[in-house]
């Protein structure tokens, strides 16, 4: 099944995109802007855009926020008028994109990206994004750094190839410190490693737009199988779309992911580690744990990024710059949001605490203990 309707992925990660101007101001300063696309014209168009696309625009521009986002209009666009330095450029549109707040609405530099430092690129530089290990018999230790195919994919693999040994070690321990997300979602795999229960997706609402019409255009024309229930799904998209220009709509439909699984099988007790750097597909993962009976969340609030997602990218007049912008919001606002502030942790890790794995092996063995105790007493 194609699961982009039903579980939006998120290209660029969420704390990429949030260091992407830190990295460029390194940038050359003497840099001009070309002649036929102005700071001014590249800012309309950053405007023009986020208004009619954002599907969190009527969420952040509200009665009580609109004074204070037309006062910054107002400036930017006067500031604008004398600038032909992409660097100051580049300065005013990241100060537009930074009123809303969602990692996911920012401007990248193109011209100056080969310099450009990221957090997560850092990390995908690293031989180790994956690690599968036994601690001991009772526990072992999973970590997934990036939330990229590559990496689910090896992820996978070390689950199916230590099936024999999970099904016999009670405790695990997963780690998604530092993992922004990716270009992918959860893999089958990684459901089944933490299922007890039917997981539920609320349908998420997607915000119609010229752009977003033409992209489900090509891509309902791309499918091969119109059979299919995704086709039927994209069909149906695309038809609310159409019928109804500039509004928030959707498909109607919570998507359910079940599989035959017996929830008392091992690992019975399963730890995610999480911290303020775990975000974007890693909070999906994240949401889907909280919905299992065996998940606790250990450390601390994770990025709080994915009440909106389904990035795109756009170019600004000549394409120096570039535009990313969700058109699609979370179906759990619904019932709650997580937008700069996170998933909460079941257990706060001490901010003292400097080793956090064996944080968890501790609080699991006193648990054992004491449940041990209780049935003693009884």
């Amino acid at each position: 099944m194609n699961r982009n309707l039903l579980l939006p992925l998120v290209v660029c990660a969420a704390v990429c995109l949030s260091n992407i101007s830190n990295g460029q101001n390194a940038g050359k300063q003497s840099k001009s802007l070309s002649a036929d696309c102005s700071c001014s014209k590249a800012l309309d168009e950053a405007i023009d855009k986020v208004t009619r696309i954002y599907a969190g625009f009527d969420d952040k521009v509200t009665a009580e926020t609109k004074p204070r986002y037309q006062k910054l209009l107002k400036k930017l666009k006067s500031d604008a008028l004398s600038v032909v330095s992409q660097e100051r450029c580049m300065a005013i549109l990241t100060s537009y994109t930074d009123f809303f707040k969602d990692s996911h609405v920012a401007i990248i530099w193109q011209g100056e990206t080969k310099q450009t430092v990221l957090s997560t690129d850092a990390n995908r530089s690293k031989k180790d994004l994956v690690v599968f290990k036994q601690l001991d018999k009772d526990f072992i230790y999973l970590k997934l750094a990036a939330f990229d195919q590559r990496e689910v994919g090896k992820l996978d693999s070390m689950l199916l190839a230590n099936k024999e040994l999970l099904a016999k070690t009670p405790y695990l321990i997963f780690d998604l410190r530092g993992n922004g997300g990716g270009n992918t979602s959860t893999s089958d795999e990684m459901a089944k490693l933490i299922y007890t229960n039917p997981i539920i997706y609320p349908v998420w609402d997607y915000r119609s737009s010229d752009e977003h019409i033409r992209s489900m255009e090509r891509y309902v024309k791309s499918m091969k199988d119109t059979t299919a229930s995704y086709y039927q799904r994209a069909r149906k998209l695309l038809g609310k779309l159409k019928s109804n220009p500039g509004q928030m709509v959707n498909t109607g439909e919570d998507f359910t992911r079940s599989f035959d699984i017996d929830p008392k099988s091992y690992p019975q007790h399963i730890a995610f580690l999480m911290d303020k750097r775990s975000g974007s597909s890693t909070e999906f993962y994240i949401f889907e744990g909280k919905q299992s009976k065996k998940v606790t969340l250990f450390g601390t609030n994770s990025y709080g990024v994915m009440d909106y997602g389904s990035d795109q990218n756009f170019d600004l007049c000549d394409g120096i710059f570039n535009l990313a912008t969700p058109w699609g919001r979370n179906g759990w606002v619904k019932d709650f949001r997580i937008d700069n502030i996170g998933f909460k942790p079941d257990v706060r890790i001490p901010a003292n605490e400097k080793d956090w794995v064996a944080f968890v092996q501790r609080y699991y063995l006193k648990q054992n203990l004491s449940d041990r105790q209780s049935a003693k007493d009884k």
